[in-house]
């Protein structure tokens, strides 16, 4: 806890809370928004190799949506923000494809997958504020939500979707672990785990490249594919920009999945 000034008992909180009264909107909120900046902001130029800063990233299967995001409008940040999800999708690629590998195909490795949960900043818990109705924009946004999730489930095996699929960047994590939470065990989910995870693949590869091409002695120029890299690394991990929540309320609004439910079963990578 910050001292007090001993003249008047007053915490730095207070006085940060003066200076944000100053400006437009909520004060808390914008405090909030401008620690989450520094935060991020400190991480990127002193701890992208940190070991101990690695292990809570890989806990958490990265940030959550909002700081993820934020992440990519702190200028000078795409270096090392590139760094730390080259580490990510490795890992998201290894969690999934070894559940998948210990038994492809059958119910075992989906009901695994299952019984992950989600990090709570994926879960509509984590969305939830008790006692307030849900926007009406975000309840026909979850029902378009939930009748792609049955059109993939419903058309897995269709070859115009397996083509559609074939040329996209494929689904986002949340997406995916949807999709796996909706439907039973068939040879075609399995053979859509194994497309989503060649292009997760792939994208690390891209990230790869954007990584090795900032060493000082480099003369090539970055490809379009690794200079986009790490803003689809970003929407991998955590989804598309505001289409999922954050995880600032997700334990106090009982969101489900904790990050470290889900470093133990599936392995601490």
């Amino acid at each position: 806890m910050a001292e007090p000034d001993r003249a008047t008992g007053k915490f730095v909180a207070f006085y940060e809370l003066i200076e944000a009264c100053r400006q437009p909107g909520c004060p808390v909120c914008r405090r909030l928004t401008e620690g989450g900046r520094r935060h991020l902001d400190a991480m990127l130029y002193e701890q992208v190799t940190d070991p101990d800063t690695r292990r809570r990233l890989r806990a958490s299967w990265g940030f959550c949506n909002w700081h993820a995001w934020m992440l990519l409008e702190i200028p000078g940040a795409v270096s090392g923000a590139a760094i730390i999800y080259e580490d990510l999708t490795r890992v998201a690629i290894e969690r999934i494809g070894r559940l998948r590998r210990a038994a492809p195909a059958r119910a075992g490795w989906l009901a695994r997958l299952r019984r992950l949960g989600r990090p709570a900043a994926w879960s509509a818990a984590a969305r939830r504020r008790h006692g307030r109705a849900a926007c009406p924009v975000c309840l026909q946004c979850r029902e378009a939500e939930e009748r792609y999730a049955a059109a993939i489930l419903e058309f897995v095996d269709d070859r115009e979707l397996v083509r559609a699929y074939e040329v996209s960047h494929g689904l986002c994590a949340p997406h995916l672990l949807q999709v796996l939470e909706r439907g039973a065990p068939t040879p075609g989910l399995d053979a859509l785990v194994g497309r989503t995870l060649a292009k997760w693949a792939a994208l690390r590869r891209d990230l790869g490249g954007f990584v090795a091409k900032h060493e000082y002695r480099n003369r090539q120029p970055f490809t379009e594919a690794e200079a986009a890299s790490c803003a689809r690394a970003v929407e991998m991990l955590a989804g598309g920009r505001a289409v999922w929540g954050n995880a600032l309320h997700g334990a106090r609004d009982g969101g489900s999945g904790a990050p470290g439910e889900i470093t133990a079963a599936s392995g601490a990578a």
